[in-house]
């Protein structure tokens, strides 16, 4: 079908008198106003989009335009699909989308600052984070609040993948520490604003983790256990000790992780949450399969079994993914670390009909981990049927760590002579360039 040149675009230009060189200067910069980050948008783009070759930009590019233009998103001669104008009228219009002068922009009373990131799928998400004192007294009515943002990015997480949440937990620790140096607080107060940022800092460590981005998480982890220890919260150390020897297995560092959980454990021994007790004894697990100990790798999965069954009730949003199919997935990877494919495939599958609908991160990283177990046991047209499941979530979520683990899987079964190989390639291939 012919491109049809976008002539309700060039007429803006015109009448603003904006080169393609200039609006995608202006462009990049409203990114930045809006999202905190210079867009990478070229002469060449606009032409694109003037000439009707690029139909529709990415949802980012459009709240950009948005913002040179002072005009809607409808508003820019796009044609516009049935769903992307559901996801625009999801973002409510000018409210999101154009969000005003800068001066219209300014944090003032109870109103909420919107922090903005672009989702897997191209959609553009806020943040209303709670708002944060400039002055007077901070109150434990004001911690609550913040907590509720925070569960927030997590929810986020489950859903699409964390990769630029890092970059929202961190602003807003920011925003914490400017808070408590302009007021006043009591110290309980106090002691609850460093277990909060400790919170955040463990949340941005993850996230960054999950992005393949190790030194940023180490310092996050490390800024997080020093609010930890100021807020004297035992638990928040456990967990952030329990994303650390997830870290340290991912690096090869089995003896290190046994290390890391165990000193979790013990600093917890009284008072834990039995699926953070779960987790850890998981983490064991996969540290003594890591350094070939299967005895221990199963004593120690048994136990995890045996400690979540006494979970209940609600759990902390960090907190819970954790449940039988989380655990079936560890004693996956262990077993794949001790050299049994077979078993793994088979606890990876039992996993993933136990994983809650809402963790679509977690079921794209099970399948990418399920293709492996499958190629590892000799079966490669289930892996490339797994594989290819896999890729039917890759645009909705947003998780590096895992999708370069299906690119390595990709790069195994390429030189595979079966016609079921060929096509995951040839639709992996169209997929990931798109």
């Amino acid at each position: 079908m012919a491109a049809h040149p976008n002539l309700v675009l060039r007429a803006l230009m015109k009448e603003h008198g904006l080169s393609a060189k200039r609006l995608a200067d202006a462009v990049n910069s409203a990114e930045e106003s809006l999202f905190g980050a210079p867009g990478n948008a070229t002469d060449r783009q606009v032409r694109r989009w003037l000439s009707g070759e690029a139909g529709l930009p990415h949802l980012h590019y459009i709240a950009a335009l948005s913002y040179v233009f002072k005009i809607d998103g409808d508003r820019l001669g796009f044609t516009i699909t049935d769903s992307r104008s559901r996801q625009l009228a999801d973002l409510s219009g000018p409210s999101t989308l154009l969000p005003g002068t800068p001066a219209d922009r300014q944090e003032t009373g109870p109103v909420l600052r919107r922090q903005f990131m672009i989702a897997a799928t191209g959609n553009l998400l806020s943040f209303a984070f709670a708002p944060l004192p400039t002055g007077g007294r901070i109150g434990m009515s004001d911690v609550a609040r913040i907590r509720e943002s925070v569960d927030q990015l997590h929810a986020v997480d489950d859903a699409y993948g964390g990769e630029q949440l890092a970059d929202v937990a961190e602003s807003y620790v920011s925003r914490i520490s400017n808070a408590m140096g302009q007021c006043l607080y009591g110290p309980n107060v106090e002691k609850a604003l460093y277990r909060v940022q400790g919170e955040l800092h463990a949340s941005a460590g993850w996230f960054a983790f999950d992005s393949g981005d190790h030194d940023r998480a180490r310092r996050n982890f490390d800024a997080g256990l020093r609010d930890a220890l100021l807020s004297g919260d035992r638990m928040l150390q456990a967990r952030i000790w329990s994303y650390m020897s997830r870290q340290s297995w991912e690096l090869g560092r089995g003896m290190e992780t046994v290390t890391i959980a165990r000193a979790a454990l013990e600093a917890t021994r009284s008072g834990r949450d039995p699926r953070l007790s779960a987790l850890l004894h998981g983490r064991l697990a996969l540290g003594y399969a890591a350094t070939g100990e299967g005895s221990r790798c199963g004593s120690a999965l048994a136990r995890a079994d045996v400690l979540l069954d006494q979970a209940g009730g609600t759990a902390p949003a960090w907190l819970a993914f954790v449940g039988p199919g989380e655990l079936l997935g560890a004693a996956a990877m262990a077993h794949m670390d001790l050299g049994r494919p077979e078993q793994a495939a088979e606890q990876e599958e039992q996993g993933m009909t136990l994983l809650d609908p809402k963790f679509r991160r977690n079921r794209f990283a099970k399948l990418v981990h399920l293709s492996e177990c499958h190629l590892g046991a000799g079966r490669p047209e289930q892996a490339v049927d797994t594989a290819g499941q896999a890729l039917d979530l890759y645009g909705a979520v947003n998780c590096p760590r895992w999708a370069v683990r299906l690119n390595r899987f990709r790069n195994n079964v390429a030189g595979a002579d079966l016609p079921e190989t060929a096509a995951f390639v040839e639709r992996y291939d169209v997929l990931t360039t798109t």
